[in-house]
């Protein structure tokens, strides 16, 4: 993780990683292993932070 990027996060006092499945797009829930939608167990997880522009 880069400085900006980690002053960014600091900053929007979040923390906020978003789970989903890079079958069928579906959000899941951190906790979950598998897509509640399609029953894939590929779980992808995307931090915003990561892809903000600076």
């Amino acid at each position: 993780m880069s400085l900006a990027t980690a002053v960014r996060r600091w900053l929007s006092g979040g923390d906020e990683v978003l789970y989903e499945c890079r079958h069928c797009g579906t959000t899941v829930e951190p906790t979950e292993w598998r897509c509640p939608t399609c029953g894939s167990d590929e779980i992808a997880e995307f931090d915003p932070a990561e892809y903000d522009a600076p």
